[in-house]
């Protein structure tokens, strides 16, 4: 009696098999695209030195400051500054940057166009 009812509860789950299959392949590809979205792609203006960009254009001087939230609160200690800075080189047309101040909070640098 009781590999009957083992049975028919087997049979019973087969139904919903398929559906299981496609909410997991759902979830797959759910997974798939969330991680794609956090990928970043890496900059393209390279980090110089002073004396190596001499022959570049300078293109201008780029600031910024981290977001870090009220620190008496709850900060959110996020230490993107760099990354902005980055941001607006590439943004700009720039092929290297020289960094002026590299500080978790605020970072500046001076951008140049160095040709392809």
């Amino acid at each position: 009696m009781f590999f009957a009812g083992f049975f028919a509860v087997a049979e019973a789950n087969k139904v919903n098999r398929p559906n299981a299959k496609r909410i997991g392949w759902a979830l797959a590809a759910l997974m798939w695209a969330w991680t794609g979205c956090m990928f970043k792609a890496p900059y393209t203006v390279a980090v110089a030195e002073e004396n190596t960009v001499g022959h570049c254009a300078y293109i201008g001087t780029i600031s910024e400051n981290s977001d870090m939230g009220a620190i008496q609160i709850s900060p959110k200690l996020t230490y993107d500054a760099r990354d902005k800075v980055l941001e607006r080189a590439e943004m700009m047309g720039a092929t290297h940057v020289v960094w002026l101040a590299d500080h978790p909070f605020a970072c500046s640098a001076m951008a140049y166009y160095c040709g392809k």
